[in-house]
């Protein structure tokens, strides 16, 4: 039986330039009929087609979905099935991660929108951090871009993040704006200045300049917790840049923050 181009579009729910370019690529070949100067298709152009929209929906690549059904031999077929699974399965991983990134995103916003402040006693998460900013600027020397390139390339496990260190005191670097890697595996590249899951302070904080200003603000207040609860501050402390937003003309970071404690 043959079908008209109507009829096609009806049964595939495709447009009639899809038709074309089917035709024009040689992938299915209709037939005019000479007396009306109608163009027919067969009921195995329409199989191919179809085909054709499976393979993409199993997220081929239009070149790859067009060599599946362009008649190669099954083992070609084996081999590309096979390979699509290894990319869907990095894309999965991926999503994963993605999911878990903003479902932690959306949980600290909430968080933050019941919060009155003060301090919560949590465990930190481990986290490697790369920095590459200070207060006032990028740091330029190759390794640093080095490590910045190869570990954009691990998203979406990084977020932006920050990290203060007291045993740095008076250098450029003590306080360091970066990318705060986060994953229970080892980290993607070596380097990276390793912050391991402690017992912590954790609280947020807006500022509008100065994080090593407003670091120490919270830390004085963190050592005034301490001293009231038993504890001191100990460590590396760090945090994260969960968003900034304009408000009377000045723009204001929204950070979250880890200050790790012992018991005195």
């Amino acid at each position: 039986m043959r079908y008209k181009i109507n009829q096609v579009k009806k049964i595939l729910n495709i447009s009639e330039d899809t038709l074309r370019y089917f035709d024009n690529k040689k992938l299915i070949r209709s037939k005019r009929d000479s007396n009306n100067n109608y163009r027919y298709f067969s009921s195995d152009d329409i199989n191919k087609i179809f085909a054709y929209k499976m393979y993409r929906g199993l997220l081929f690549h239009m070149k790859d979905a067009e060599e599946l059904i362009s008649g190669k031999p099954v083992d070609n077929l084996e081999h590309m099935l096979q390979s699509q699974l290894q990319v869907i399965k990095k894309e999965q991983e991926y999503m994963e991660g993605a999911k878990r990134h903003i479902e932690l995103l959306v949980e600290k916003i909430k968080q933050y929108q019941q919060f009155r402040g003060g301090f919560e006693i949590v465990t930190s998460p481990n986290c490697f951090f790369h920095g590459n900013q200070t207060d006032h600027y990028f740091r330029v020397e190759d390794e640093t871009f080095n490590r910045s390139y190869k570990l954009l390339n691990s998203m979406p496990h990084i977020w932006p993040s920050f990290c203060y260190d007291p045993d740095k005191k008076d250098e450029d670097y003590q306080y360091s704006f970066g990318y705060g890697y986060y994953d229970e595996e080892e980290p993607p590249i070596n380097g990276l200045t390793y912050l391991p899951a402690r017992k912590s302070l954790y609280t947020f904080f807006t500022m509008e300049n100065s994080l090593a200003d407003k670091v120490e603000e919270i830390l004085a207040e963190a050592e005034k917790f301490c001293e009231e609860n038993g504890y001191v501050t100990r460590g590396k402390v760090y945090g994260n840049l969960l968003h900034e937003m304009q408000e009377k003309d000045k723009l204001i970071r929204l950070c979250d923050i880890y200050i790790p404690i012992r018991d005195k």
